[in-house]
């Protein structure tokens, strides 16, 4: 499936959801360049929370309000936020059933977690879920209907952190085309993942990159990427498809969760077996 195809395909799917399971059939509006324009896969913006499923909606909202370092995005009231999605997966999955989530991504036992972490606040990158296990920090990227991992710049202040941070860890662990400012700006988002687990001292950290298989594009740029990453680092980087994943998790009947995983696949997965009931 094209990654387009993939898009549209998904927000069919949502806008159907939001109709059948949610009872909303007011569209929402997005604004895009100056331009106001309506879907049927966007909720008003003052019915946002009911993109958290309704099992484990009040429990999200009140860790969100607990956590003050979590914004919510501005465009968190469109079902296809991937913000949204990170939030009904791991705040159910961390607080009530972490094992059934590491065995879905094949980690070990956690010790502590967080979501939207800055691991090294002088550099600034923030992670949508981080965990802690006796073999190190784990680092998860969450991506659902993007259409790419965030680029940056090719400016003065990104070519200092480049030089001076992003450089020196990674040179040696990845191909050096990668460091080169058009690859690694073109990738941004992908090596900073990769460089807080390339960090001297986090040799035994683990980078997670969860997103759907079908959305073709975003993980192939993602493999194009990987294919350039030497060993070791490379046998810490794990994709995680979301169909694989869910499906793991709905099969995990120790978990006490796998009905919930159910849920997550009726709105995140178009064409699985309870959407189509």
């Amino acid at each position: 499936m094209a990654t387009d195809d993939y898009q549209k395909s998904l927000e069919r799917h949502l806008a159907n959801y939001k109709e059948q399971r949610l009872g909303v059939r007011e569209k929402g509006t997005f604004v895009h360049r100056g331009v106001e324009r309506q879907y049927r896969h966007i909720l008003p913006t003052s019915l946002k929370w009911l993109n958290i499923p309704e099992p484990f909606r009040m429990e999200v909202q009140e860790y969100v309000a607990g956590h003050r370092d979590i914004k919510l995005h501005k465009y968190f009231h469109h079902l296809n936020s991937s913000q949204a999605f990170a939030l009904a997966l791991f705040v159910p999955y961390l607080t009530q059933a972490p094992g059934a989530l590491m065995r879905a991504v094949r980690g070990s036992e956690i010790e502590a977690w967080d979501l939207e972490r800055v691991p090294d606040p002088q550099e600034g990158t923030n992670v949508d879920a981080w965990w802690r296990s006796a073999g190190g920090e784990t680092y998860c990227e969450v991506k659902l209907s993007e259409r790419e991992f965030g680029p940056a710049t090719d400016d003065a202040r990104h070519r200092r952190k480049l030089d001076s941070i992003y450089g020196p860890a990674l040179r040696g662990q990845v191909d050096d085309v990668l460091l080169e400012p058009e690859a690694f700006f073109e990738n941004y988002q992908i090596l900073r993942n990769l460089w807080l687990a390339a960090r001297a001292g986090h040799e035994q950290d683990r980078v997670v990159f969860l997103l759907p298989q079908a959305n073709a594009r975003l993980a192939a740029q993602l493999q194009e990427v990987l294919t350039q990453v030497k060993r070791p680092l490379r046998s810490r980087v794990s994709v995680v498809y979301t169909e694989s994943l869910l499906e793991r998790l709905r099969k995990d009947t120790a978990s006490g969760l796998a009905w919930y995983a159910w849920w997550l696949q009726e709105k995140y997965v178009p064409g699985s077996e309870r959407a189509r009931k």
